[in-house]
């Protein structure tokens, strides 16, 4: 059942890119550079759901010291950072054409978002270096709820800072209409939103065998 979920997904994933840049139209004012939107934000909504799971799994972790939570938050956060760094990647092949530069570090979101990806990398850096194997979950399940925190003002930070070189909200904007008004982008968008989900839940489940056996090779059962 996994294998055909995970086919079904590639299948979903070919329509959504197809749709995203053949389908639907170019943006009035970006022009074709618009259409790594259709990529861009999907990439940003899993890297959250991974951040999140990856924290309540950690806090599951302290308050109950069973291995397989920690196996879980591993396979949640280093999934998420894989999401993450694509985000790092798409995200300036977008500026370029619109802002005119790759990064703006006056930009307090992508700073933001920055330190995120930074903090992960902590993360996986500490759980790869520290012998003591439970040593090891207890510190980095306090970095993952340290790092969850970031992750909101990430968020957030669309609505504290308005800085000019970031656009602002998309999908909803002022008087509450769609910032995407064809149709067809709508649809771009679902499909892409959709298919980037399941890949991710295919991606997350294949993480947490290969953290299961790292777990096994420890001596714990899972």
């Amino acid at each position: 059942m996994y294998y055909v979920f995970c086919f079904l997904s590639l299948v979903l994933g070919a329509w959504a890119t197809y749709t995203a840049l053949l389908e639907a139209p170019a943006d009035s004012i970006q022009g074709n550079v618009q259409r790594i939107f259709y990529f861009h934000v999907p990439l940003v909504w899993v890297s959250f759901v991974a951040f999140i799971g990856g924290a309540i799994m950690s806090l599951r972790y302290l308050i109950s010291r069973n291995i397989k939570h920690d196996t879980w938050a591993r396979a949640y956060i280093k999934t998420g950072w894989a999401f993450t760094t694509t985000v790092l990647v798409t995200g300036p092949l977008w500026a370029k054409p619109i802002w005119g530069v790759l990064w703006n570090w006056g930009d307090e979101r992508l700073v933001s978002f920055f330190v995120m990806w930074m903090m992960y990398n902590g993360y996986i850096l500490l759980r790869a270096t520290v012998a003591d194997f439970e040593k090891a979950a207890r510190i980095g399940a306090v970095v993952s709820l340290l790092a969850v925190m970031n992750a909101v003002l990430v968020v957030a930070a669309i609505y504290i800072w308005k800085t000019a070189s970031h656009p602002g909200p998309v999908l909803v904007q002022k008087g509450g209409t769609t910032g995407l008004v064809n149709p067809l982008m709508q649809k771009a968008f679902a499909l892409s939103f959709l298919s980037f989900t399941a890949i991710f839940i295919c991606i997350l489940f294949a993480r947490f065998k290969v953290e299961q056996l790292e777990t096994k090779a420890h001596g714990f059962e899972v």
